[in-house]
Order: C-alpha cells, then structure tokens, then sequence
C-alpha cells in the first residue's frame, strides 16, 4: 500500500527541475535521489548506481570539503540550514558559474521501515538543489549595471569606467583575469572620440596596420603586459573582430599559436592564456543596431586552463561591451535615463527595480518639476511618502523632515540652473540633516532628460552620499594645513640655516683666501690637492711648482685653481728640502707624509731654495682628518713663510754678538785707564790723570748713548713714544744742529750747506727728537758722502695746490755718496738693519780716494737702530721718513713737519 502511495511522489519528484537527496548518517549514505539531481553528477556516477554509495564515493574532493562540514552541522545539532546562492563552477565549460540553494532538513527515520530494513531507527537528512543562476545573473547583472551607471553618472574618468566594468565582469562570469583593449585613436586624454569614428570609412580599414592597441584596463595580467602595445592587425583578435563584427571563442589557444595574447600573472610567473573570450565594443548611436557602428576595442576574458565558454558568457560580456560603448562616449548613465523615460509605461517595473537598485538617492521631476519618481534612498534621506508624487519641488520639499543648513544651495537655483543651462553639467556639495537625524555630505548632480527631438520632458536629480570622502577630506586638509605650516616653519628654519651656511662659508673662504699661511687639503686616497689658498700658490710656485709645464702665474686665483687636482707628493719627492740642521729631509720625515700614512700630527721646519737662489724658510704644520670609522681621509697642510723672521733672528743672533763686542770695548777702555790711574807703581800727573778720567767719562757717555738707542728703539716698537710738541723755529734749530755736529764735521773733511728759504713758518715738533733724527741723518751723510764733498741740508715749504695755504715744511738731508740698492733699500729702517747690509759683499763707494777703503755699512755699526728709531719718530709727529737714492747717484732722507700755525701764500 504503501509503495501504491509512493508511486505518484517519486513522479512528481522526478518532473521538478529541483534535486532531492535523502542522506543516513552519520556515514552520508545515498538513500534516494531523483533524476534531476542525478542528471548533475558527473562521469560514471551518472551512470551508475548512487543508491548506497557514501558521499565521500560519489563527491569530488573538492565539492567534499566544501558541503561536508555544512552537513556534519545539520547533522549534529539537528538544524535546518538554508545557503542561499552557492557558486558552482562544476558546469564551466557548457553554463559557466552556476549559482544553487541548498536546503538541509534534519527527517526523523520511520520506526517501521527501520524494521522492515533490518536497520535501528536513526536520523536522515534531506537536502534539496535548486539552481538559482538566473536569478542570480539577473540580481548581479542589475548591481553590475548600477555599479557601472554610478561612475558613468559621475565626473568619473574613463579608466574609473573601465575598471568597474571589469570588475562587474569577474563577479559575473567568475574569471580572475580579464582585460579592455582599445584602439589608440578610440580615445584621446581618456575622453571619447565619438565624431572620429561616425566619419571612419573602408579607406581607413585600409590603415589599420599603422595603429595601436592599448590596454585600457585589465585585471590578472602580468606586469610585463602592462605596457603591451602592439599594432593592430590579424595577429590580434580585435582585428578579426574587426574584420568579422562579431565575438570570437578561443577554447584552446595551443591551436591559434599565429594570435598574440597579452601574459597572464600566474602567481608571478608569466603564462600565455589557456582560452579566451573576445567580445568587440561598437560605438554606439542613437539611429543604429549595437553591431552598427564603428569597431571602438574588445572585451577580453582569459582562463589559464584550456576549457569551454558558454553562450551566457558570450551574451553577457556583449551586453558589457555596450556599456563600455556608452560610457567612452561619456552618456551611458543619461541614454539609460533616457531609454527609461521613453520605455516608462511599458517597463515602469523595471524602472522600480533600477530605481531602488542604486545606492543613491534618485528624484525625477517631470517638466514643470513635479516630482515624478524617487528610489528608496530619497524615501530614507529626505522622510518623503508617496504622499509627495506630483507635488512641485519647492512643496515637496518642505515636507521633508530633512534640514539643509543655511549657505546650502537653493532650489531655486538649481531649477534656474537647469532651465537656463540645460546642457551644463553642475554639481553642487553641501551638508544636511538627513530625516533620519544624521549629518551627511551630499553631492548633488542633475541632468535634462530629452527625447530624439531634444526637447526636455523630465529632469534627474542625484544625491549621491559622499559624508567619509568629505570627512576624510577635510581630515586631510586640516593635517596638510597642519603640515604646511609646519613645513613653513621648517623651510623658514632651514632657508635661515642656509643663509648662515652661506654665510660663513664665504667667510672661511674668504679668510682662507686671505690668510697669510699657506693651506692645502690633501686626499690621503691619492695625494692629490683638494684645496689651495693663494698664499700655498705662492709657495708653491716658489719652491719651484710648474703646473704641467705651465708659465709662472701672477694671479695667484687662477694658480690656486691650477693646483687642485695636482699630486703633491710628487712634487715634494722631487725637490730637495732641508730641515733645521741643515741636513736633506726626505719626503717621509716631512709633516704631510706623517699626517697621511701614519696619522701623526706634526711640525718642522722646511728650508728649499727657490727658483732665484734665493734661501725659502717655511714652518709646516700638517694633520689629519679622520672619518667616523677612524681612517685618514685627507689631511691639512699649513705652510708659514719664516724666511724673514729667520733672517730676522739671524741678525738679532748677529747684532747681540756685535753689541756685546761694542759694550766690551769702551768697558774695557774704562777698566784700563782706571785701573792704571789705581796703580802704586805709577806715579801720574794732574794732566796725565785728568787726561784718563777724560776718557773714561767719553766712553760712559758712549755707553749711555747706546743705551738711550735701545731705549729709544723699545719705545718706538711699543708705540710708546711720548712727544714734547711746541712751535720750533728751523732756523734756530739748524744753528744749534751745527753747532752739535761742528766736531764730526771738522773731522770728515766734509763740509755741510744749510739752505732755508726766509719766511719759512715755525713747525710744531719736538725739539729733541727732530734733532736726534738730523743728527742721526747728518751723520750717516758725513759718513758716506765722498771726501771734499758736500752734504746739503734743506727746508722747503709744502703748499696746498688748491687753496694755497701752507701745509707744512720738509726737511731734506743729501750727500752724492755711492747711493743704496732697492734691496738694501727694503732692509733700511729694520731694526738690526746694520747686519743684514753686512752680510752683503762689500762694494768700492764712487768718489772714494784710491788708497781708502770704506765699510759697505749705510749706517752706524755701534747699534743698528738710527734709522728705525729716526723712522718712529717721524711716524710720531704724523708724517712719513722718505728715502730715494740708487746706486752711484747719491741718496735723500725726507720727512714733512706740520706747521705750527695756518700761513696763506703771498703772491
């Protein structure tokens, strides 16, 4: 009875496209299935028998593991679940993805039937398949459709378009890798070009080969394919496509090895795809079929594996395709709006169900803005009812519960906007009270709505929510505000550090260019000059530096620059230095070699000659600089030119020896004559002893007169000089010079001419010194000036030669002596002067008798410092001791004294 009753349950089970299982567990053991479900299994099990094969015999591992747990839980917690719109890629190559529910119910086992079946009673399950892919396709392909209308909408670039297609695209056919290639001239700065291709004819066919391809999106291709830009032709499927308008199936690409294919990513590995699906984008127009117009690119699709794509496939990415063809002419959103608007009577559902599908708040208004329609976002956003359908804007408006805050624009405007401006896309951004209490940012665009004739019957308003990028945005202008003026502050600190940088490196450039030693910075790596002052020029050129066989340089800028670059151990190895023994110092007992090689910081002195003969003395003083790692990295070379201050000690060693002797002498004289007036063996007469004493007392006055010299000589050197000035009048000071000096005049066998002309004013002077310094001028005159001449002492009057007045009178002393050397003539008011005119060779004076020989010395030998104390002096009162003379022409000293009060010449 109970099979009679069963008999019509497993027909009517065997006619529903709906599968049915019953499983006992908890071994998952087929215990019925009907046909439909059988029909799905794959080879052999579809024809075999299934009836008692556990799940684990029947299920691919892969299937296994994924339904497994989920009938374990059914199982186990005795709950009936419902999985809605499970993928299934079992049915690829004949339907693509797949999409099922699955029902599992938990069913108690009858008592009786486990008796009969010798079985105890236990739990079934019982699951239902049904295949839900249509109307999972359709729900995707309407998110799709919106997903890709909502960046069309927009102020969106094409490639934003693009990869919201494909990505449309691998939700819908399930492929990871695909891509959008265009024809280069199909789109220009990413904009379409719609007008180019109405005007394309077989002519320009006929060019195809001189265009490109680019990839214009794409998503799993390798990066190698990124740049992929080949020239279209028939080696491209986009020109078959072109040439056959149609798509094009690839299942095995093994078998088109004459196509090229851009490479897949297959987890980093470059691969050429397995089979394609190539589905071509026309232009679209407004009076044309879709596969009318103008080849604009393809919609490809890639699958690694070699395998079959269905005709879903093919038709969806066709409809893909023309989405794409809409949206390079940047209106797919609005010829959607506007296929609506016209199709609204026969396809109000449709409309509804888009309507309600896009997250955005939609409001269509008809021409005398009516409200005609809105989605369920607007019902959200704005607390509208159906109440408000046919109410105009401004009314509808204000039944909202929403707030728009005041500076929002107006309704007004916009209505103006669009009736003034129909064609001029505006968006507007504000904030609002949604009727919901929440603060959004909204972006609000609106568009006319015109049918084939243009005119305007409908308008579209969108409120599209954009509260986090405006959150986020102004989270960043206030950090990049933030930022700027803290960037500000820095730039500011470091434009200031900057300025000091500059600042104090033109300082040390310009002390190093000034300094008076010498400085070189040399590379430890290669010794090689890194940097060199004008004063190490100098040296180096003195020392013998010839730069390439170059000239000598007189600027020493250019020498300087020169040097840089050049090797100067090369240089020291090749000239021969002395050191302060006088002894050859080799290269590696030298300061720079001890500071490079063995991190030594030093001194010595260096003694070469130069390329006139001439003895160079020099203190160089080297050390290195380290790195932070402690090796030398260069080195820094001081050089110092000593030669005068060793000629200088050379004349002090001198001048000390010969006072020493100068001191003894007239010492000795005293002890002599005092001594021989102490004997008791000698009787002296008064005249005998007068005439000792007398000459005891001249030569104590000889010894305060060179004492006074030093004297006077430390003074001047300190700038201690004090000077007594009063108004002296020249004539009664030449009188008493004369009268000082009427013994070394009587005694030289010269005679002395005073020439002052009459009215010549009083200068203001110190009697004493001015008399010093003639005497000291006089007498080196008398000494030097042939004998029987004449030695001439002048007062001139100097006048200002614009105003006429007086400005003072100079004093001349001239003998017509053999005359001094320019070098002697450097050397002159040095102090020590003496000994460095003794260390020349000794030279016969002009106008000497035959049988005399004179001393080459120009000035007393007793101390050396007439002429420095005499210049002193001079530079005391202000004015300057001159000197002019050259060899066998004689020789003038001149100083100018001021005068004591203004005189105006008398014409």
């Amino acid at each position: 009875m109970q099979l009679e009753q069963s008999a019509p349950l497993e027909h009517i089970l065997g006619q529903l496209m709906v599968g049915f299982v019953i499983l006992d567990g908890p071994a998952m053991r087929v215990r019925s299935i009907n046909p439909y479900l059988f029909s799905l299994l794959e080879e052999p099990w579809r024809s075999s028998q299934v009836v008692g094969r556990t799940l684990s015999e029947i299920l691919p591992p892969e299937m296994l593991r994924s339904v497994e747990p989920w009938l374990r839980q059914a199982y186990t917690g005795r709950e009936t679940l419902h999985l809605d719109d499970i993928p299934y890629e079992g049915f690829l190559e004949t339907r693509g993805r797949t999409y099922w529910r699955i029902t599992i119910e938990p069913m108690q086992q009858p008592s009786s039937m486990n008796a009969q079946g010798g079985q105890a009673p236990g739990e079934r399950l019982l699951v239902i398949v049904e295949d839900v892919t249509g109307k999972v396709r359709s729900h995707m392909h309407i998110e799709a459709i919106h997903y890709i209308s909502s960046a069309i909408a927009g102020r969106f670039a094409l490639p934003h378009v693009l990869e919201r297609t494909l990505q449309a695209v691998q939700e819908l056919v399930g492929s990871t890798r695909c891509a959008i290639l265009l024809i280069e001239s199909s789109v220009s700065g990413n904009e379409p070009r719609g007008s180019h291709f109405q005007a394309r004819n077989e002519d320009d066919k006929e060019q195809n080969g001189s265009l490109r391809v680019n990839i214009a999106a794409q998503k799993g291709l390798h990066l190698s394919s990124q740049s992929w830009q080949p020239q279209l032709g028939e080696h491209l499927l986009l020109g078959q496509v072109m040439r056959t308008r149609r798509s094009l199936v690839i299942p095995n690409t093994n078998l088109r090895p004459e196509i090229e294919f851009p490479l897949l990513d297959d987890d980093g590995i470059p691969r050429r795809p397995g089979s394609v699906l190539c589905v071509p984008i026309f232009e679209p127009g407004p009076e044309r079929e879709p596969k009318e117009g103008a080849v604009l690119g393809t919609i490809e699709v890639y699958h690694r594996r070699v395998r079959g794509l269905p005709a879903e496939e093919v038709e969806l990415l066709e409809q893909f395709a023309q989405q794409v063809g809409l949206a390079i002419q940047n209106a797919r959103f609005f010829l959607q709006i506007d296929r609506l608007a016209q199709d609204a009577r026969r396809q109000v559902r449709q409309r509804e169900n888009v309507m309600q599908a896009i997250p955005d708040g939609v409001i269509i208004y008809d021409a005398r803005w009516r409200v005609a329609d809105f989605n369920s976002a607007i019902r959200q956003l704005l607390g509208w009812t159906d109440e408000v359908i046919g109410l105009y804007i401004g009314e509808a408006l204000a039944r909202s519960a929403a707030i728009y805050p005041e500076g929002s624009p107006s309704i007004q405007g916009m209505v103006t906007d669009l009736e003034l401006y129909p064609n001029d896309k505006r968006v507007d951004e504000f904030k609002m009270v949604g009727a919901d209490g929440k603060t959004y940012a909204m972006r609000r665009s609106k568009a006319p709505i015109q049918d084939e004739l243009g005119n305007i019957f409908a308008y579209v308003v969108l409120y599209h929510d954009v509260t986090e990028q405006t959150t986020a945005r102004e989270s960043i202008e206030a950090q990049v505000i933030a930022r700027t003026a803290e960037l500000a502050q820095r730039n500011q600190a470091l434009e200031e550090a900057q300025d000091a940088l500059e600042l104090e490196h033109s300082r040390l450039g310009l002390l190093l260019a000034r300094l008076p030693s010498g400085v070189l910075l040399v590379s430890a790596n290669d010794n090689r000059i890194i940097i060199s002052n004008r004063q190490a020029a100098w040296l180096l050129q003195a020392m013998g530096w010839n730069s390439g066989g170059e000239a000598h340089f007189d600027d020493l800028d250019v020498a300087s620059e020169r040097m840089v670059g050049a090797d100067i151990e090369a240089f020291f190895r090749g000239i021969e230095v002395f050191g302060a023994s006088g002894s050859m110092l080799p290269y590696e007992e030298q300061p720079l070699y001890l500071a490079l090689h063995k991190g030594e910081a030093c001194e010595a002195e260096l003694h070469i000659t130069q390329y006139d003969d001439q003895l160079l003395s020099m203190l160089a003083s080297a050390a290195p600089l380290r790195a932070a790692d402690g090796t030398i990295t260069d080195a820094v070379l001081v050089l110092q030119d000593i030669t005068n201050l060793k000629a200088l000690e050379r004349a002090r060693e001198d001048f000390f020896t010969t006072m020493a002797h100068e001191l003894k002498t007239p010492l000795a004289n005293i002890r002599a004559h005092l001594s021989a007036l102490q004997a008791k063996d000698y009787s002296w007469s008064p005249d005998e002893q007068l005439d000792y004493l007398q000459t005891a007392d001249e030569q104590v006055e000889r010894l305060v007169g060179m004492i006074n010299h030093f004297l006077d000589a430390s003074r001047v050197e300190a700038g201690a000089l004090r000077l007594d000035l009063e108004p002296v009048l020249l004539p009664e000071l030449f009188e008493d010079l004369q009268e000082r000096l009427e013994a070394l005049i009587s005694s030289s066998n010269r005679s002395l001419e005073i020439h002052i002309a009459p009215g010549t004013p009083a200068v203001l002077a110190d009697y004493e010194l001015i008399i010093s310094v003639l005497t000291n001028l006089l007498s080196n005159a008398f000494r030097y000036a042939p004998e029987g001449d004449t030695v001439r002492l002048d007062a001139i009057v100097v006048y200002n030669g614009h105003e006429g007045s007086v400005e003072g009178v100079e004093l001349r002393v001239t003998d017509r002596g053999s005359g001094i050397t320019p070098e002697r003539q450097a050397e002159l008011f040095t102090r020590f002067s003496t000994f460095a005119a003794m260390r020349r060779p000794a030279a016969d004076r002009p106008g000497q008798p035959a049988t005399q020989k004179r001393g080459s010395s120009r000035w007393s030998p007793a101390t050396g410092l007439g002429l420095y104390i005499s210049r002193g002096i001079i530079e005391a009162h202000g004015s300057k001791l001159t000197l002019h003379s050259a060899p066998g022409e004689g020789t003038t000293f001149a100083f100018v004294l001021g005068v004591a009060s203004p005189v105006k010449q008398e014409v």
